[in-house]
């Protein structure tokens, strides 16, 4: 590379340098997007490379055209090392070797992609063109002071560069040949280096902390062992370097760092031996630090480091160890909440060893430290006096951390029994209510709700047989003070604990009434969690709640427009489930009873002409709770068929249909009232099964006349579940009905598409519409392949694979698949059109007698086969089109490439010719070569037809995905790539 530009490199460096300008100082994002896109794709090109070396070279230009030629360096001996020729690398090598001596004092952020940039190469060269890589770089830059920094940074980045950038392509076997050659072979020498350096006359702290980096940096790469670090003097002075506040953040690191790397205690007795009493030593620093809250998370970090890796340790090492762990408590104990939750997965890996040991009178002393856990823990848990004086975030932040102490506390559990730590919970309780009956005394809330909250965090862990503690939690909840935090603490308790109350059913009026109170309460907080207690409670307890069901009938017809939505959903749930719990026939009736209501009010809200907003809103929470009633009582969708049910439920099944189908006439044109009826009807129509079939009718015929007048998507949505739920079973009538309701979808989306400039504003009507052509091809193909929409139906699915939407190109890759992989192309050849025409009228008479759950006569088969043969010979180029572009350009994700895959192989295997011009032709004209480059392009246009023409499929698929990974690497690039952030 020459250092004199000619015309033709000044004339490139002239275009970067203007491009960068752009980037850095021009207002306009979309000109600064532009630019970055340039430079980027600058970098993949040839001359890149002396352009680069120019302006690295260029002292005289700003720092920011010298970092982007670092930069690109460093990207294009990741990625175009093959551009340069074996012989001419070590030129390359000097170069850089060159810069970076240009770059000993600054900026440093050069010399890290500089060093970057070596790094890369040498990996990727060989011994013989660049042997003893450090040697000769401790040679360079390791003799002067003022270019020691130097090395130190690339000795920092090589270890880094080498085992994390996996994005330099070079085989496992010359890997590791290379990291033998270039690391493992002069890890002692780099620890020698550090170790004088460390004490070195005269050296910096600064220097000192590059030292420290550098030696974390081939720690963590497993090069220098913590066996050989603590033979030099870099182990005591890491443990030293603790007193300096220049050095204390990486001195903390770098002792990390090593106790991580004995955690394989067996292998590293010796190390550990120097190592714990140092860490013990600590101790009193950590009393010192008092409210430095930098010194005391540091210092906790170095504790819990130690414990967690010598944890195993600990019980067999007692003595020796509780002074860690003692200091790992002081450091829960400290007010800093993110200090604390640093010590959470110590005490969760020592619990499980103490709980095996809990009979051991020798770990008393640990046993006491998990009780001041607890304590401690709980205290954590106490909202502030003022509640008021946090933000909404500082709030949220809170509650979500008290769920994650919660864990903690279980961890006690594990070690003291659930039953002495629920004991000390309520004592706590106890003890406050006592206290604030004394004269002047006042209760402050924030005393009894954070044990309240430390009793439902354990109760995970409760026995359910206990017949000591939980008792008397159950008897203290509700006598506690008539404060909302209090009864919205309590009833959560109470959810917690209804698995005991189901072994006590003695219990359940008093609860029940405690928490039907609490649902009436005025707090929707309160509330709200009353609800999730009753919720539990019919869960847990359904078999003892079956008496109450006339109780629980009168309150639910009496909070109807009390709760919120949330709060009724619940309420419905809990009800739900005692009725699930019943035999099916048994629940029939209660069922109703309980359901009746909500289709009253639906009743009532049909034949309202103008209701208001909130009346709508009302009306799509019954149906919901309608939705949730048989949702559970169903079995999740199990169905209730005939066979469970007694024969008048299909009576009930047509009548409540009768109430959906009013409102949905009359106020259907209202979204989330169409939305929730659409639900509802698709939930009826699992928990009914064939006892809804005479509903169905109907039912089709109101879902399409409302799609054609409101274009709502629930209605297509019900039309594919009908066919993908009786679709296989229908006689001739519901065939018909079927028909025609996929016919009159089909139409109104043929209309709105064409109506629509931008298809992503239809989204979710192009997104059911696909689901619903899947479920008619794998149902009732007969109605997909023999309608005369089938054509649209298939470029609907085509437009779909344009959308961003992902799930939606899903979607339309299952329905594409579901066409191309169609047995009856089994029976593809050429057909005349009027020959076509002739064979769909003959097959269409004879499907109109075709039985339930009949296979299709070979007649259909060949009908289909001439109808998706058509279409394909039509649309199969943009179908390929669609595909290509797609996964290349990286509009698919990336697990679509299966699905693509299977699509055009079963399309070459059908339309070889069709799918070799256009594949070509797509990646010829319309992949760019910064997606694909040409090696990789002419590649495949060489390949693919060939593959093609054997009939190889199996090439077909390896030519595809080789394609798909150009890109990938192309995008990978792109991504790893971009100056100006």
């Amino acid at each position: 590379m020459t250092e004199t530009p000619t015309p033709a490199d000044q004339s490139a460096i002239n275009a970067v340098l203007q491009a960068l300008q752009s980037l850095y100082t021009d207002p306009d994002n979309t000109a600064k997007a532009n630019a970055n896109t340039w430079l980027q794709e600058f970098q993949k090109t040839t001359e890149a490379w002396q352009t680069a070396n120019s302006l690295l070279l260029s002292h005289d230009l700003p720092v920011e055209p010298r970092l982007f030629a670092s930069q690109t360096f460093r990207t294009k001996i990741t990625f175009d090392l093959e551009q340069v020729p074996v012989d001419s690398r070590p030129q390359l090598r000097d170069t850089l070797l060159h810069a970076l001596s240009l770059y000993t004092s600054g900026p440093r952020v050069i010399q890290t992609q500089i060093s970057l940039a070596l790094s890369g190469l040498a990996l990727q060269m060989t011994e013989e063109h660049w042997p003893a890589v450090i040697p000769g770089m401790i040679q360079k830059f390791g003799s002067d002071p003022a270019t020691v920094a130097t090395l130190l940074e690339f000795l920092t980045v090589l270890p880094e560069e080498v085992t994390t950038n996996h994005r330099i392509p070079i085989d496992i076997d010359s890997y590791n040949n290379r990291v033998q050659s270039l690391l493992s072979e002069h890890a002692g020498e780099v620890l020698k280096a550090l170790a004088v350096y460390i004490q070195a006359p005269g050296i910096t702290q600064q220097i000192q902390s590059s030292i420290f980096q550098c030696l974390r940096s081939w720690l963590k790469s497993g090069e220098i062992s913590a066996r050989q670090m603590v033979e030099t003097p870099l182990f005591q002075f890491s443990f030293d370097a603790l007193a300096s506040e220049t050095l204390f953040d990486v001195a903390v690191d770098v002792l990390c760092d090593l106790i991580h790397e004995t955690q394989e205690v067996e292998d590293n007795m010796d190390v550990i031996q120097l190592i714990v009493p140092r860490v013990i030593a600590l101790k009193e620093a950590l009393a010192e630090a008092g409210d430095d809250e930098d010194k005391v998370r540091g210092l906790c970090r170095i504790f819990v480091q130690a414990g967690e890796s010598y944890h195993r340790l600990v019980l067999r090492h007692k003595d020796e160890f509780f002074p860690i762990v003692q200091a790992i408590a002081e450091c829960a104990s400290y007010h800093d909440l993110d200090i604390v939750q640093i010590t959470f997965r110590f005490w969760y890996l020592l619990a499980s060893g103490l709980a095996k040991s809990r009979d051991d009178p020798s770990i008393q002393p640990f046993l006491e430290i998990y009780e001041r856990l607890l304590a401690i823990i709980i205290r954590h848990l106490r909202f502030p006096d003022d509640p008021d004086a946090l933000t909404g975030q500082e709030k949220d932040d809170f509650r979500s951390f008290r769920h994650y102490m919660g864990d903690t506390l279980k961890d006690c559990c594990h070690v003291l029994g659930s039953r002495e730590c629920l004991s000390r919970s309520l004592q706590m309780i106890q003890s406050t209510l006592a206290e604030a009956t004394a004269p002047g005394a006042t209760l402050k809330w924030q005393d009894v709700e954070a044990p309240l909250f430390s009793m439902r965090a354990m109760g995970a862990e409760a026995d359910p047989r206990d017949d000591e503690v939980i008792p008397r939690i159950i008897d203290i909840i509700p006598k506690l003070p008539d404060h909302p935090k209090l009864k919205y603490a309590g009833l959560l308790v109470v959810s917690r604990y209804t698995e005991w109350i189901d072994m006590h059913p003695d219990r359940i009026p008093e609860q029940l009434s405690y928490i039907s109170a609490g649902l009436d309460h005025p707090s929707t907080e309160v509330s709200a969690a009353a609800a999730q207690a009753m919720n539990f409670m019919c869960q847990d307890c359904k078999r003892h709640l079956v008496p109450f069901l006339p109780q629980l009938y009168e309150f639910f017809r009496s909070v109807g427009d009390k709760l919120g939505p949330d709060d009724l959903m619940a309420v419905s749930e809990a009800i739900a489930h005692i009725l699930a719990g019943m035999p099916p026939r048994e629940a029939a009736e209660p069922l109703l009873k309980f359901t009746q209501p909500l289709l009253e009010s639906l009743n009532l809200l049909a034949a309202t002409a103008h209701p208001e907003k909130d009346e709508l809103r009302r009306g799509s929470d019954r149906m919901e709770q309608l939705e949730k009633f048989l949702q559970i009582v169903g079995g999740g969708g199990s169905g209730f068929h005939e066979h469970l049910l007694p024969e008048p439920c299909s009576r009930t099944a047509v009548e409540a249909y009768s109430v959906i189908d009013k409102l949905i006439a009359n106020h259907g044109h209202v979204f989330f009232i169409s939305e929730r009826a659409s639900a509802l009807i698709r939930r009826g129509l699992s928990f009914f099964g064939p006892l809804a079939i005479p509903a169905l009718p109907p039912l089709l015929d109101r879902l399409s006349e409302a799609f054609e007048r409101t274009g709502f998507p629930g209605n297509v949505w019900i039309v594919g579940k009908c066919i993908d739920g009786y679709g296989r079973m229908a006689d001739d009538a519901l065939r018909s009905s079927l028909s025609n309701a996929f016919e009159r979808i089909s139409a109104k989306v043929m209309a709105m598409l064409e109506n629509s400039s931008r298809p992503a504003d239809l989204s979710d009507v192009i997104d059911d519409y696909v689901h619903t052509c899947t479920a008619t091809a794998g149902n009732t193909p007969s109605l997909l392949y023999l309608s005369p929409l089938f054509p649209h139906s298939f470029n609907t699915a085509l437009t779909a694979l344009t959308l961003l939407d992902q799930q939606i190109i899903q979607a339309s890759l299952d329905f594409v698949r579901e066409v191309v992989c169609s047995d009856s192309l089994s029976m593809h050849h050429p057909i005349s059109s009027s020959a076509s025409s002739r064979q769909r009228e003959a097959t269409t008479t004879t499907t109109t007698t075709t039985t339930p759950n009949s296979a299709p006569t070979i007649q259909e088969l060949q009908a289909h086969c001439n109808a998706i043969s058509q279409t394909l010979e039509q649309q199969g180029p943009q179908l390929c089109s669609n595909l290509i572009k797609g996964l290349l350009l990286h509009h698919f994700d990336p697990d679509h490439l299966t699905n693509v895959v299977i699509i055009l192989k079963a399309m070459a295997s059908h339309f070889g010719q069709l799918v070799t011009n256009s594949c070509l032709g797509v990646v010829r004209d319309e992949i760019p070569p910064t997606v694909v480059g040409e090696r990789e392009k002419q590649r495949f246009l060489e390949r693919f037809p060939q593959v093609v023409a054997k009939r190889d499929l199996d090439g077909v698929k390896a030519e595809i995905v080789a394609l798909f990974n150009a890109s990938r690497k192309s995008r990978e690039r792109s991504e790893r790539v971009g100056f100006g952030n």
